[in-house]
């Protein structure tokens, strides 16, 4: 797969997860800490916030993610590629202290057809291909536009507030145990139209609606989200069955920039 194409379904894959979080790559991004698996107790009633009030829910939300400085993310993401069947996960560890210049290390693993990692450091970006050795690829300024609407969607939460519109309702399903932190599963009833706003994707729903899931913990911190949606773009089926998971919230995080002697000019 030539650079292109793989940036080309990093975006994708990214983007798809705006909204969203989780699987396990086999690489470790730099920085970031291994989480514990998830676990899951058994089902308890817990009530929505303000009798299933979206607009509380989410209001809590984000609330609680303009505390956060840094946080780790695992994503799942099960879709396809040029119309063939493709799992990508992506982990990495994100520092967004300045908020007007986000710090990210991402490993991504294409499902078989390729590896990358990604850093975007004081505001530059550097992209590692697998196939291409230990170099690391520094992207000219005037082409980082078309690669960081993938970093910065690593705020998750970013996808779930412009969706907040097209969510129509929120059920509590019960309490549940997510690497550890206890925390309250919610099913959020998405009218059709918003999984574009969460998905960054040109996908449409056959159904009205779709399902769209929420763990938080006592803080209103995301610790967990899942979609299960058969979508189509044209005539093409692309499926986004997608899972992610937060944590680590403001823990210390290394995020640097390779040694200049490790670094090249990204070619055109």
């Amino acid at each position: 797969m030539t650079t292109r194409l793989i940036l080309a379904a990093l975006t994708a894959g990214l983007g798809l997860l705006a909204g969203c979080s989780q699987g396990a790559p086999p690489a470790t991004a730099p920085g970031a800490q291994e989480p514990a698996s998830s676990s899951t107790a058994a089902p308890a009633t817990q009530a929505a916030p303000a009798g299933d009030d979206v607009s509380a829910f989410m209001d809590k939300v984000m609330a609680a993610h303009k505390e956060v400085k840094t946080y780790t993310i695992e994503m799942s993401l099960e879709t396809a590629v040029a119309g063939t069947p493709t799992t990508m996960t992506f982990k990495g560890v994100v520092d967004q202290s300045d908020r007007s210049s986000i710090d990210m290390s991402m490993d991504i693993n294409m499902g078989g057809t390729g590896t990358m990692k990604t850093l975007k450091v004081d505001g530059a970006m550097y992209l590692q291909l697998g196939a291409a050795g230990t170099k690391w690829m520094k992207v000219p300024k005037d082409k980082m536009a078309q690669y960081e609407g993938a970093t910065d969607s690593a705020d998750i939460t970013a996808g779930m507030e412009k969706a907040r519109s097209a969510m129509k309702k929120i059920e509590a399903v019960g309490d549940e145990t997510v690497d550890g932190v206890a925390t309250h599963h919610y099913r959020i009833t998405v009218d059709a139209a918003g999984l574009s706003k969460i998905s960054g994707s040109s996908a449409s729903v056959a159904d009205a609606d779709f399902d769209y899931d929420v763990w938080i913990d006592d803080a209103g911190l995301v610790r967990k989200v899942a979609m299960d949606v058969p979508a189509k773009a044209g005539d093409d089926d692309v499926p986004m069955k997608m899972s992610g998971v937060m944590g680590h919230y403001n823990e210390p995080v290394s995020i640097k920039a390779p040694a200049d002697k490790d670094v090249v000019e990204m070619g055109g």
